[in-house]
């Protein structure tokens, strides 16, 4: 919501000046303003110009820990990764990278990466989840798992077999205490492990006959992970329902429509439902976790990358105007592209952290941050290249974007840290340091603490700021609190005004 402002206007004679104190906060509100989105700036000083930054130094041991205060970036481990069987020297560089680009490092119990746990009933096999824990605890990362999928014999097949063509089958209603009971194994054997997400995008929570996602069934099967994980220790975060919020390009593609749209897309009903459902009948929770990608399911990505990356903040919005919890977007997907297109996807993704972050989302995990193919091939954008070669392990363009994230948000100014001087611009403001994010093509100029920056292509700039005068900082604090930090665009999402869906959720009488 843009900022009001408020004035009075006096005439020459007749009018008392206005007293000392609204004048003081006049002051207050121009100066800040000039200098930090700075019309004419006056040329700076040798000391006062902002120096660029060199490399990202990856040896530097930097292990970033979780903010209350602003957003958290980590990674989900997918089934490759920094692995023991991968090459020695590629795994000990993507390991520098892992710890200089993530916070929370997020292992799933059954799956990418990880072997059934519990092949029969009360015979466990911990091996391959220990050896990711491990990775996690040298790492320096904060550890999450989230708990999906389940063993064979919970869906209906024979102990002792793991069928991994049903390995996103959901558990049998008979066996959600069974599996709340494994959850509970996890917890109590891996202690630190503080963070839990229920399950996985409502996978084989799908029903054919209702035509949307069987909420009441995963809600029945989170509350009974719920209840037994918070008696293991009440202290340990549960969070659900890490549902996918899918967009359509035609209205009537999906078949439910939500009064949530706009030039990105419309949002379908049904992921918004679930919310609604679980946020209802849960019997706790201390996070919610959701998904999205930039592209709608029919058409692709239908709006340049910084009008689709909106759509974070909107949805954010949408999450936080139900409930008070934080909100982990677990996965939000960029898109793919050949290695000519990295440092673009890399830009879009800062971008897409900085609306999150702007909006105060909690936590922002990056899905398989090892890339699994050859670098002349196309792909999402990842982290580290392959550690299945001796030259791998190499950090990408997103990593060194992530970085950069992560060490400006680890020394934020504000609460109000991220400011928008031109829409397809964002700039995160540390006490010390600068970052800048150009996610559009082309060259574009902004003016920026005073100084006036011409940015290329999808650049991520990082800059140190010069040292300056405390009441400098002060009076730049306070205008982050009062200016403006986009330019009205709002035109990714929004909530139209229009009648119900069609479709009523069934709680609703």
């Amino acid at each position: 919501m843009d900022d009001r402002q408020a004035g009075q206007r006096f005439r020459r004679s007749g009018v008392a000046r206005p007293p000392r104190a609204v004048a003081v906060l006049v002051t207050l509100t121009l100066l800040p303003a000039v200098l930090l989105s700075g019309s004419t700036p006056v040329a700076p000083t040798a000391s006062q110009r902002m120096a660029p930054a060199g490399d990202v130094d990856w040896n530097a041991a930097v292990h970033y820990r979780p903010d209350p205060g602003t957003l958290a970036v980590g990674v989900t481990h997918t089934q490759y990764s920094v692995d023991e069987w991968g090459d020695v020297a590629a795994t000990a560089r993507a390991k520098a990278v892992l710890s200089a680009t993530a916070s929370y490092q997020n292992q799933h119990l059954f799956g990418w990466g990880a072997l059934n746990p519990e092949p029969s009933p009360g015979r466990y096999d911990w091996s391959s989840l220990d050896r990711r824990m491990q990775l996690i605890r040298s790492s320096g990362g904060t550890p999450v798992i989230t708990l999906c999928c389940a063993p064979d014999w919970m869906k209906g097949g024979r102990p002792g077999e793991t069928d991994w063509h049903k390995l996103e089958k959901a558990p049998l209603p008979q066996h959600y205490q069974d599996f709340a009971a494994l959850a509970a194994a996890a917890a109590r054997r891996y202690p630190q492990v503080r963070y839990f997400q229920v399950w996985n995008e409502l996978k084989g929570f799908w029903s054919n006959a209702l035509n949307r996602w069987d909420y009441e069934a995963y809600t029945r099967l989170y509350n009974a992970v719920y209840d037994a994980l918070k008696a293991v220790d009440p202290t340990l975060q549960v969070g659900g329902p890490y549902v996918v919020l899918d967009t359509w390009h035609d209205r009537d593609a999906g078949g439910h429509p939500s009064n949530l749209a706009g030039a990105c897309g419309i949002v379908d009903q049904r992921g918004l439902d679930v919310l609604d459902y679980w946020l209802e009948h849960k019997h706790g929770a201390d996070f919610v976790s959701v998904d999205a990608s930039l592209g709608t399911r029919d058409d692709g990505q239908v709006t340049p990358p910084a009008t689709a990356v909106q759509q974070f903040d909107v949805l954010t919005k949408w999450i936080r105007q139900r409930t008070p919890l934080p909100v982990w977007w677990s996965e939000f997907h960029l898109g793919d592209g050949p290695p000519g297109r990295q440092q673009e996807l890399a830009a879009v993704a800062a971008a897409t952290l900085l609306r999150m972050a702007a909006v105060g989302a909690s936590v922002a995990l990056i899905w398989q941050p090892q890339r699994e193919r050859g670098a002349d091939r196309a792909g999402a954008p990842a982290l580290w290249s392959s550690t299945e070669r001796s030259d791998g392990g190499q950090p990408l363009p997103y990593a060194t974007a992530v970085a950069r994230v992560q060490s400006v948000l680890a020394d934020h100014a504000t609460s109000r840290s991220v400011s928008w001087p031109a829409p397809e611009v964002g700039v995160l403001r540390g006490r010390d340091t600068l970052l800048l994010v150009h996610a559009a093509d082309g060259d574009v100029t902004v003016a920026v603490e005073g100084h006036r920056l011409r940015l290329g292509a999808y650049e991520v700039r990082y800059l140190h700021l010069p040292p300056r005068p405390l009441v400098f900082r002060a009076l730049s604090a306070l205008a982050a609190t009062l200016l403006p930090r986009a330019p009205k665009t709002g035109q990714c999402l929004r909530l139209a005004r229009g009648p119900t869906p069609e479709v009523a959720p069934s709680w609703g009488g």
